[in-house]
């Protein structure tokens, strides 16, 4: 088996960073890349900063490494906390763990359900629309912080969305500007709220992806 370098490449894909995996000794020898970030720790960094991965590494016994990004930071509603991470591979560039000892729970972290009356009691709807889209463009909303689903009700209740749907608060305002009234002659608050608050996400326990306590 010829002998491989791991090459760490800190400024690599707008200095997010990354690690490459080199064959030595044979003319036009490949690297392949780690593809480090999100996708191998499973924690987004916050947008627009530098993370660096690649600056530390640090070999495994089973032959797997380490690689640090120590200006790893994470976003918490308008605050940004530079934590840093180490993402664990195995020796075939497979993720295999992360280790952010620093990393906390961002005190935005909930999950928001809210339930919009669509029947012919309210007029006109595109109020409705515009008070839910400033509503949350206010929210602080992406995978470590706010998710919000959307429940319309009249004579029925319908999820316009799930939590977890949508990422940003820019996809969210969008999505809200494009709700079209659901219309009926009655109003079943209690039904959408019961509704709301069992299958907030779809799972049937009103949780992000069923693995949270949904705060209401």
């Amino acid at each position: 088996c010829p002998p491989r370098l791991l090459v760490g490449a800190p400024w690599d894909g707008d200095r997010q960073g990354d690690v490459y995996k080199c064959r030595v000794g044979p003319p036009n020898a490949t690297c392949a890349k780690a593809n480090l970030g999100a996708a191998a720790t499973g924690v987004p960094p916050a947008p627009g900063r530098n993370v660096h991965f690649g600056m530390t590494l640090l070999g495994a016994s089973d032959g797997g490494f380490v690689a640090c990004a120590p200006l790893w930071s994470q976003e918490c509603g308008t605050s940004v906390f530079s934590t840093g991470i180490c993402a664990r591979l195995d020796g075939d560039l497979r993720p295999a763990g992360t280790i952010a000892p620093t990393a906390q729970r961002c005190s935005t972290y909930m999950d928001i359900v809210i339930v919009l009356d669509g029947s012919n009691s309210i007029y006109p709807w595109y109020e409705v629309q515009n008070f839910l889209s400033n509503v949350l463009s206010k929210f602080f909303i992406g995978p470590g912080q706010i998710q919000v689903g959307v429940l319309q009700y009249g004579e029925q209740a319908v999820h316009e969305w799930v939590l977890g749907r949508y990422r940003t608060a820019a996809e969210v305002v969008e999505a809200a500007k494009n709700i079209s009234r659901q219309e009926g002659r009655e109003t079943r608050t209690a039904l959408a709220i019961r509704q709301a608050w069992c299958v907030g996400d779809g799972d049937g326990n009103g949780n992000r992806n069923g693995n949270r306590n949904g705060n209401r």
